[in-house]
């Protein structure tokens, strides 16, 4: 079952969410991501107001959507489109393979009905891909000498890859 504040959802005594104006004010993907992350599974789940912002700014925000506004602002300004790579280094590597590790988990996560596991997963691979632009600095990668610009090429390409295969 699902709570609000630790009470019982009830029309009659006003404990109600009715989601055409929780739309009003957030997004849907919110709400979804909310429900998967937090939501009853096989336990009892409390709905509050202050987890919900918490958690949709924390985790979606902070992570998912820092990556994708991230990978496509570096993508945009520096190549116009999405570049070829050059050659790519063990961390580029090590990326991609964990990534296509995790696309195989989730899938069995989500083929035995643990969507929130599944979930959990996902948002792990999105803290490894932000961890890889920690830790490459594409945002660093400036001149115009051929030996950067290919590396700034891998390291967007590696990580537009990762936002494609992970697209939450």
């Amino acid at each position: 079952f699902l709570t609000m504040e630790g009470k019982k959802f009830s029309s009659s005594h006003g404990i109600v969410i009715y989601v055409r104006d929780f739309l009003e004010r957030y997004q849907a993907d919110a709400l979804r991501y909310f429900i998967c992350a937090a939501g009853p599974e096989t336990a009892d789940a409390d709905f509050t107001w202050a987890e919900f912002v918490r958690r949709t700014n924390g985790e979606l925000v902070a992570g998912w959507g820092n990556l994708v506004n991230r990978t496509a602002s570096m993508i945009h300004k520096r190549f116009g489109q999405i570049p070829e790579p050059g050659e790519l280094q063990d961390i580029d590597r090590a990326l991609l393979d964990a990534v296509e590790a995790g696309f195989v988990s989730v899938g069995d996560l989500i083929a035995q009905h643990r969507q929130k596991a599944a979930l959990g997963e996902a948002m792990r691979l999105v803290g490894e891909a932000n961890k890889y632009v920690a830790d490459t600095q594409p945002f660093k990668l400036k001149g115009d000498d051929p030996e950067t610009q290919a590396r700034l090429a891998t390291v967007l390409h590696t990580l537009a890859q990762v936002v494609t295969d992970l697209n939450l």
